[in-house]
C-alpha cells in the first residue's frame, strides 16, 4: 500500500515536472519570439530613421542630438494635454451632431425669408435706393455738402417750421390746387374790369391781403 502511494506521488511530481519542461520551453519560445521581433522592429526602426534623416537633410531641416529625445520627453509630458485636446474634440463633434440639425433649419428659414423680400420687391427697391444716391452724389457734390453744414442751423429752423401741422396742411393744399388747376389759355385771359370784378370778392381780397402781409414780414 505505501509502495503504491510512493508510486503515486512519483507519477505526479512527473507530471509537474513535465508540465514545468513545457511551461519553460514555451516561455523559451516565447522570448525567442520577442527576441525576434525586437530584432526585426531595430532594424525597421533604424530604415526609418536613416530614411527620415536623408528626408530631412535633402529639406536642409537641421535638428541637435537633443531635438527628437527633448521631442519625444515633452510629448510624454503632455500627455494630460493630448488627453484634453481628444476631448475637447470629441465635445466638439457632438456639439456639431447637436447643432447641425438647427444651422440646416436657419437656413432654410433664411433662403425663405430672402425669397419672402424678394416676392415683395425689397431688394429692386435697394436697387434702385442705390442708385438714387448715385445720382444724389452726382449732382449734390461735396461742396455744397459743406455749404449744408456751414447752414445747418439755418436748415433746422426751416425744418423745425416745417412740422408745424398747420404749415403742412397749408403746403398740401397749395401743391394740390397749383398741380389740380390748370391754365387755359381762353378762360384766363381776362380784361381789366373783369379782374377788377373778382377783386370785388371777399375771399380773393383776403388772399390779397395776407400775401401782401408775408412779403412785408419777409422784407423787414
Amino acid at each position: 500500500m505505501e509502495e503504491k502511494n510512493i508510486l503515486e506521488k512519483i507519477h505526479q511530481v512527473e507530471g509537474k515536472l513535465d508540465r514545468l519542461l513545457e511551461f519553460v520551453e514555451l516561455q523559451n519560445r516565447k522570448k525567442e519570439e520577442f527576441d525576434d521581433l525586437v530584432t526585426d522592429v531595430s532594424i525597421v526602426a533604424k530604415d526609418a530613421f536613416r530614411n527620415s534623416v536623408m528626408m530631412l537633410d535633402k529639406a536642409q531641416v537641421e535638428l541637435d542630438n537633443c531635438d527628437f529625445s527633448c521631442l519625444i520627453i515633452k510629448i510624454l509630458q503632455n500627455l494630460d494635454t493630448f488627453h484634453e485636446m481628444l476631448d475637447m474634440m470629441e465635445s466638439v463633434r457632438d456639439f456639431m451632431k447637436d447643432v447641425t440639425p438647427i444651422i440646416h433649419q436657419v437656413g432654410l428659414d433664411a433662403v425663405h425669408k430672402m425669397n419672402d423680400l424678394d416676392q415683395k420687391g425689397y431688394f429692386d427697391y435697394i436697387g434702385k435706393l442705390a442708385h438714387l444716391v448715385d445720382t444724389w452724389i452726382r449732382v449734390f457734390p461735396i461742396e455744397d455738402l459743406q455749404k449744408t453744414e456751414d447752414n445747418l442751423a439755418a436748415i433746422a429752423g426751416i425744418l423745425r417750421n416745417l412740422s408745424d401741422p398747420a404749415l403742412l396742411a397749408a403746403l398740401n393744399k397749395i401743391t394740390r390746387i397749383i398741380t389740380d388747376v390748370k391754365m387755359e389759355d381762353e378762360k384766363d385771359i381776362l380784361s381789366l374790369w373783369q379782374i377788377l370784378m373778382k377783386l370785388r370778392s371777399k375771399e380773393v381780397r383776403k388772399s390779397i391781403s395776407y400775401s401782401l402781409k408775408v412779403v412785408k414780414e419777409i422784407a423787414i
